[in-house]
């Protein structure tokens, strides 16, 4: 381990009831391994002697009609992005300006840690074609290539963090999809928001919906562009069959929006959304990025891994923060910027007007180069993003002349309140990628005067393909200041990093919260190194009850 060191471096519920004779009460539960109902009432059926023999709590449970049940937790379930593909028809012209001149090697990261290492697995969508995870002495971990959507499975341990992630990663190095397109694995839900792409002309969005259940669901689209939320029609609604997806071309939908918000809700079933933006700018690349879920709306948020080249503020290619206020009230926000050295007042980002289902871009330009965190405080709930846009240059061989474009959309973070410790998140690693972390300590005074005070101290710990730890990093954060950190620096020369977990150490200020993403690089074929990028998000820590309370119900 090396010493600590400060400031930058390298950058539902299933109920079943039984029909009695009327007098007599019956439990009836059904376990999902998250939810369970019940009845306590049989006391009336057994009589005293049963119940004299519980504890205190126990009869104190009874006489307010609950008790705790021991449950066994069911499979998690994170589902991964679809790699990224050429839309249907997009690949038409003259064989000399082909669209895909060398195909995209897909690959998949998985990483699972906290007690649920042993039967941790991918799949496919339908739960088919299992690959285990291999299991060392700190974790379990994969790397592999996949050509379609791939889940991660594990079966969390009662009462104990489950720490699981996936990553996928697309590279192409030439064409209309030159670009590093990463995403995260999520957890099914009822309603996702992505931030991020675009529909006017040149550019494509495409959302996949994934249901990995065995239920179907209805989904509902709720776009928002520019100039408020779009009209869809009939076109805003679909059903997904179980262990199928779904793929809509939004610029079919809801073409020339220029900045773009996707609200997936779905009633019946869990499901997953992404959405692979890709932009040409006449016959140059501008880029490609697959987009997960980010925060849902909430007045506090937090973007990490957002890089400035020190642009100019009129520069179109500075990175630029997308908010959105979905609601109904208009609202204001504030946006902190903490830099490599501190805050940074930027201009025209203290007051932000937000114009109720209007996306809205707040350009970054003028910062110095360097990589930066951005804290948002609306009085209205908001959810976010923000694109960084790299350049790189053409092969040798080109027939086209000018600077093509990688883009990196990282997604909005909830700003949690910190205890001081406990675990901070992990993140699994696609192979054929580099790796660096970007980390923040935020304060919570973010006012116009305020001058954040403090530090918090995490450890990086670092995991390769067969489930063994390979490297640890001490760091210590200073509260206002974005620290990068090279996962190539924690590791020895030669060894290949499959997963990376953040933890919150012991001492520090205790009120000091800690927002991190990742930035991805990849090489394109050219002398320019790592000039493809994506960026991601880690995946929360959460802890499965192990028992739940029942209570009395009259199924007479």
């Amino acid at each position: 381990m090396t010493a600590p060191r400060k400031g930058a471096g390298k950058a539902g519920e299933d109920v079943r009831t039984t029909r009695v004779p009327r007098g007599v009460r019956a439990t009836a539960a059904a376990v999902t391994g998250v939810v369970t109902v019940g009845a306590l009432a049989a006391v009336a059926v057994l009589g005293d002697q049963w119940a004299q023999s519980w504890t205190g709590a126990e009869q104190q449970a009874v006489a307010a009609g609950t008790r705790t049940v021991g449950v066994q937790p069911a499979d998690a379930t994170l589902v991964c992005p679809t790699p990224v593909a050429l839309p249907d028809g997009a690949d038409v012209g003259d064989q000399q300006f082909d669209a895909t001149p060398v195909p995209t090697t897909s690959g998949l990261g998985a990483f699972v840690l906290g007690g649920a290492e042993d039967g941790a697995r991918t799949t496919a969508l339908g739960g088919k074609e299992s690959e285990e995870l291999a299991t060392g002495e700190a974790a379990a971990a994969w790397q592999g290539g996949v050509d379609a959507t791939r889940v991660l499975r594990a079966t969390p341990v009662a009462d104990e963090p489950f720490r699981a992630a996936g990553t996928m990663g697309s590279v192409t190095t030439q064409g209309d999809l030159r670009g590093l397109g990463a995403g995260a694995c999520t957890a099914p839900s009822t309603s996702q928001w992505l931030v991020g792409g675009s529909t006017e002309v040149g550019s494509t969005a495409t959302l996949t919906v994934q249901n990995p259940s065995e239920q179907p669901a209805t989904v509902a689209l709720d776009v928002y562009g520019p100039g408020g939320p779009v009209a869809l029609g009939g076109q805003g609604t679909f059903t997904v069959a179980p262990h199928e997806q779904v793929t809509t071309r939004l610029e079919s939908v809801a073409p020339e929006q220029g900045r773009l918000a996707v609200n997936v809700r779905a009633a019946g079933a869990r499901v997953n959304a992404s959405l692979q933006t890709q932009a040409i700018d006449g016959l140059l690349p501008a880029g490609v990025d697959l987009l997960t879920a980010g925060a849902s709306p909430r007045e506090s948020l937090a973007v990490g891994a957002v890089r400035s080249r020190g642009e100019a503020v009129d520069d179109p290619h500075a990175p630029r923060l997308r908010l959105l206020a979905p609601g109904e009230k208009d609202g204001t926000a504030r946006v902190t910027v903490y830099g490599p050295s501190g805050p940074v007042v930027l201009r025209g980002a203290d007051e932000v007007e937000l114009e109720a289902g209007a996306v809205t871009d707040v350009p970054l330009g003028g910062l110095p180069d360097g990589w930066y965190t951005m804290v948002v405080d609306a009085d209205v709930p908001v959810v976010g993003a923000a694109r960084t846009d790299q350049p790189g240059r053409q092969p040798d061989d080109s027939v086209v002349d000018g600077t093509p474009y990688d883009v990196a959309w990282s997604a909005a973070q909830p700003v949690h309140a910190s205890d001081g410790a406990g675990p901070a998140g992990q993140l699994a690693v696609p192979g054929g990628v580099r790796t660096g972390l970007t980390l923040a300590a935020v304060s919570p005074d973010r006012g116009p005067d305020a001058d954040p005070e403090g530090t918090a101290g995490v450890t990086v710990r670092v995991y390769d393909a067969s489930g063994a730890e390979i490297g640890s990093e001490d760091v210590e954060l200073t509260a206002g200041v974005t620290t990068p950190v090279a996962l190539e620096d924690v590791v020895a020369e030669g060894t290949a990093p499959a997963g990376v977990s953040v933890d919150r150490a012991d001492g520090g200020s205790a009120d000091l919260a800690l927002t991190w993403a990742a930035v991805l690089r990849a090489d394109d074929g050219t002398d320019d190194s790592g000039a493809l990028l994506a960026a991601a998000a880690p995946t929360a820590a959460v802890t499965t009850p192990g028992a739940v309370e029942v209570r009395t119900v009259d199924a007479g």
